[in-house]
């Protein structure tokens, strides 16, 4: 079978568990069996196998890979995952995530009213060779390329955990004693090593990222109180979608709120800022208020 069709197996594997608790073996067959002939409209490559000696090999697999574990209750006679829901959903979504996985989300039958966003991550195909290094607290070694740069430079790093952001796959690992982010579309021949991770490495991801509205983290700077005031249309978008975990609502007036936020003030929460155009208006820091000025400055230049 192609690794696709073992990822489409451990994929809906646990999305069947995450579904139903206490699952028998036959209403999994079934399952599974659905779902192939779904997916083989698609791709005719794609053969359905599945025994209960295939079921046992998978559990292992999702287990040493993932991190999943799956179990058998007798009394119950089917099969649960016993992690909490949040790993769940994670392997779920990293998989979603996969440019050679759409096709567990979209059949011939469902697009002509199925439209899904054409702009795919790059790179992504490396998130279960990560995953699986991770789990197995393994080092990996990879070449990478950082943006405006034409030399590409081996990095051999220890792998903490995989973030995202904006539609962007992150890598965080440890780099000879100091925590870095690693875009995956900037990655390539990604290999996993023998050498053991150091578990003597220290890394809070709350502590990290708390203030940090995407990926950087800057080193000396410190957070900053901030004050929006955002249209009452704007802020019905920010109340369902926040900026971050620090927002409040500070004041409702008649056309206006303001928003409350503790963030540095890094380049990509000033392009979001940026994005929301007219609709907002920076009240603290003055800091925040005159990079934003000039930023709008130089873009007018270009336009006279």
């Amino acid at each position: 079978m192609s690794k696709q069709g073992y990822i489409a197996r451990y994929f809906n594997i646990v999305r069947k568990l995450s579904q139903q608790k206490y699952c028998s073996y036959e209403d999994l067959e079934r399952f599974l069996e659905r779902e192939f002939e779904m997916l083989q409209l698609n791709d005719d490559t794609l053969e359905f196998n599945f025994s209960k000696r295939t079921l046992q090999r998978d559990i292992r697999e999702i287990r040493n890979i993932l991190g999943i574990d799956i179990m058998y209750s007798r009394s119950q006679r089917g099969y649960y995952i016993i992690q909490d829901d949040y790993s769940s959903d994670l392997f779920l979504k990293t998989l979603e995530e996969i440019n050679s996985f759409s096709a567990l989300k979209l059949t011939n039958s469902l697009e002509s009213i199925v439209y899904l966003e054409k702009r795919k991550p790059k790179r992504a195909e490396f998130l279960p060779d990560i995953v699986q290094a991770i789990q197995g607290k393994k080092k990996i070694e990879f070449h990478y390329q950082k943006f405006g740069e034409e030399k590409e430079t081996i990095r051999k790093v220890s792998p903490i955990a995989i973030r995202e952001h904006n539609n962007r796959w992150y890598l965080i690992a440890d780099d000879k004693g100091i925590v870095k982010n690693f875009g995956l579309e900037r990655m390539n021949r990604v290999s996993i090593f023998r050498d053991k991770i150091d578990d003597n490495i220290e890394f809070n991801y709350n502590d990290k990222y708390k203030y940090s509205f995407g990926i950087i983290v800057p080193s000396s700077e410190k957070p900053e109180k901030i004050v929006l005031s955002v249209t009452k249309k704007q802020a019905a978008y920010l109340e369902s979608l926040p900026l971050h975990e620090s927002q409040q609502i500070l004041e409702i007036k008649n056309d206006e709120v303001l928003i409350g936020l503790e963030l540095f003030l890094t380049e990509d929460f000033i392009s979001e800022i940026l994005s929301m155009s007219r609709s907002v208006t920076i009240i603290e820091p003055k800091k925040l208020k005159e990079k934003v000025k000039t930023i709008l400055k130089e873009t007018l230049e270009k336009y006279n």
